[in-house]
Formats: C-alpha cells, sequence, structure tokens
C-alpha cells in the first residue's frame, strides 16, 4: 500500500467519524482542562474524582506499549496528578482514524513518520514525548537456516501492512545495515498481528515481522527464534540512536490549552515507567495486565518480560540531540519516499517546554 493509499484511507474514514460525532453531538463545554484548579479548596488528597479534568488516552490493543497506560489506570496515578484518565485499547487498524477524528487527546499508538504524515495532511498534531523504543522484529523458524535478514531475500515473509510502523522501521534499518529493502526483495505477506505467530507455526510464511508481545509468542509457540531486534541492531549500528516506535501524540491546540494538564500526564507516564523499570518488567505478571495484553501462558509471561526489558521497551528519553537524530531518520524516510515525500517540518516532534513554556 502506497503512502497516498493509506492517506486516502486515513481521510475517508475521518470524514465518515466526523460526520458521525458532529450527528451525535457532545456533552462537553469549552472549558478548558487546565480550567480546572483540582486542588482548590483543600490539599490533593480531598479531592472530588469528579471534579478532576478529563484526559482521553488510546493505546494499541494487545501490544506491551500500552502498558505505561494500564499501570495509570490500576494504580490511580492519574488522580495522583491531578487529572482523571478515560483509557480505550484499539485495534491498530482503527486507531490513528479514531485520534484524527478527535475522540483522543493522547494518542500513544503513533510513531513520528505517522506523525509527519498527518501533518502534511492539514491536521496540527505534534508527538511531545516518547514511549516506547523499536519492540518489533524479524521473526524465523527456530529450526531454521536462516542467520541474516539478506538470506530472506525472495521469501515468504509475513507482515501487517506496508504502511504499519513495524514494517517501515524494519525495512529502514534493514536497509541501512544490509543495503537493501524487504519491501521490494522479499515476498511480503500480510495478515493481522495476532495470527502472524500462527502462519509462522503452520510453516506459511517463513518469517514475520512483529511487536511484542507478539513476537514472544511467536518465539514460544513456532517455535521461532529473534533473527532481527531491530532497537538493538539499528542502535548498534549507528553508535546509540534508534527511532522511538511510539510516542504521546496531541494536536497542538490540547497542548496549548491545557499546559498543566500536559505536563502532568508526562509525569504520569514517567511514574508508570518508572514503576515498570523498577519491577525489572515483572509487574507484567499481575493478573490485571496478564489480562489487558492477553497473555495466558506463564511461558509466554516469562518470557516476554525476559524480552522487554533486554530490549528495553520504554524509552522517556527526549533530549534536544534525540529531536535532531530523529529528524535525520525522517529524512532517510523522505529519501526512501515510500510513506514521506516531503520534509517534515519542525512541529513533527517538539517538548513541552518549547510548545507551551516552563511549566505553569
Amino acid at each position: 500500500m502506497t503512502r497516498y493509499n493509506l492517506l486516502g484511507r486515513l481521510l475517508v474514514a475521518v470524514a465518515a467519524l466526523g460526520l458521525f460525532a458532529a450527528a451525535c453531538g457532545s456533552d462537553d463545554d469549552d472549558t478548558s482542562a487546565d480550567d480546572v484548579d483540582s486542588t482548590e479548596g483543600g490539599d490533593e488528597e480531598a479531592v472530588d474524582e469528579d471534579d478532576l479534568p478529563v484526559v482521553r488516552f488510546q493505546a494499541v490493543s494487545g501490544s506491551i506499549g500500552g502498558l505505561p497506560l494500564m499501570v495509570i489506570e490500576e494504580l490511580g496515578l492519574d488522580v495522583a496528578n491531578g487529572f482523571k484518565g478515560e483509557f480505550s485499547y484499539l485495534d491498530p487498524g482503527g486507531a490513528s482514524e479514531n485520534f484524527l477524528v478527535g475522540n483522543a487527546d493522547v494518542n500513544m499508538g503513533d510513531d513520528v513518520s505517522t506523525t509527519a504524515i498527518f501533518r502534511q495532511e492539514g491536521f496540527d498534531v505534534t508527538a511531545w514525548y516518547p514511549v516506547t523504543n523499536l519492540h518489533v522484529s524479524i521473526v524465523v523458524p527456530e529450526d531454521s537456516d536462516y542467520e541474516t535478514p539478506e538470506d530472506l531475500i525472495g521469501e515468504q515473509v509475513g507482515h501487517f501492512g506496508i504502511d504499519s510502523g513495524a514494517t517501515t522501521y524494519i525495512s529502514t534499518a534493514v536497509e541501512e545495515i544490509y543495503g537493501f529493502d524487504p519491501r521490494e526483495d522479499y515476498t511480503l505477506v500480510e495478515s493481522g498481528p495476532p495470527a502472524l505467530p500462527e502462519l509462522l507455526g503452520a510453516g506459511e510464511v517463513d518469517a514475520i515481522f512483529n511487536f511484542e508481545g507478539h513476537v514472544s509468542r511467536a518465539v514460544l509457540e513456532a517455535p521461532g527464534r529473534v533473527l532481527f531486534q531491530t532497537h538493538q541492531e539499528y542502535s548498534e549500528f549507528t553508535d546509540g540512536y534508534a527511532p522511538t516506535l511510539t510516542n504521546l501524540v496531541s494536536t497542538v491546540e490540547w497542548l496549548e490549552d491545557n499546559p498543566e494538564l500536559a505536563y502532568n500526564v508526562r509525569d504520569a507516564i514517567d511514574e508508570a515507567v518508572s514503576t515498570i523499570e523498577d519491577s525489572g518488567y515483572e509487574i507484567i505478571e499481575e493478573e490485571t495486565y496478564t489480562e489487558q495484553l492477553g497473555l495466558e501462558d506463564p511461558e509466554h509471561v516469562e518470557l516476554l518480560i525476559e524480552r522487554a526489558a533486554e530490549i528495553p521497551v520504554f524509552t522517556t528519553d527526549w533530549s534536544e540531540e534525540y529531536i535532531e537524530q530523529s529528524h535525520e531518520f525522517l529524512d532517510l524516510l523522505v529519501e526512501d519516499g515510500t510513506l514521506l515525500t516531503e520534509e517534515p517540518d519542525d512541529m513533527v516532534m517538539t517538548t513541552l517546554e518549547a510548545l507551551v513554556g516552563e511549566r505553569p
């Protein structure tokens, strides 16, 4: 699917959803969340949750990338940081459309290349904080002879969309390191992320592109082995840099209208990621998280914990240097021309400090 097919699909879906939203109306008023003082009239502990400003979050269902959101919800880190969260976990096929039509304030499921596409099509959105490193990998059968991505040239490789972050970033990293484009030199077979481990196990494909924890499930059930872990391989190739897979993405308008609230959201994310990392990712073993991540096999849970900590999955590095390096990476995607054909503007990525000023 070309970039233009992707955009056409998105714009048609957004238009349809927009008409539906307009027909249904909204119960919200025009008061920004920062107009509500969550501590007025007493200390923080005395605040009625119903009086707190609401932040609508969305993340991709079944992906470990949504774990910080689950931790915020489970531990009440939203209320502790002065807001009330509404949490949605969506199929990747419709998540972007849901965000673009205005059904979420903070989108945790898109990468900076997708954000660049949105901006170029007139959506005033920006990535303003990181969530996950590139926890996408190429998995092959455990007993296969494949040793490098080059060995898969001409083979059948399962993926879940030519415009997906997994296919984009794996292909770009492989092209940079090995000098060929998997999107051209592999025979790609499209299916949904949950189905790909089954296709690998049944021998219907020779390898798959996927994200955690479907990667760990493929390793366990196919059985398979990881041939190429994108964050680790690309970081080694560049001497330390690899782009993020998902970020906090919001409209510029929402951030400018709610600067204090945005800082509070960032604090909650930092606390959630610290909680995960301090546990050595073993927090995943808790029932509330295994259920939300669809983890039923204890061996799968154990393997996912091991792999997530090793990659590592989460990051809070959003320094000026990192953003500059990410712009350089986007330039590679422009040169490639599959997703991006125009140089992204500076607002594809920002920091709260740069956009709304120091913390109110």
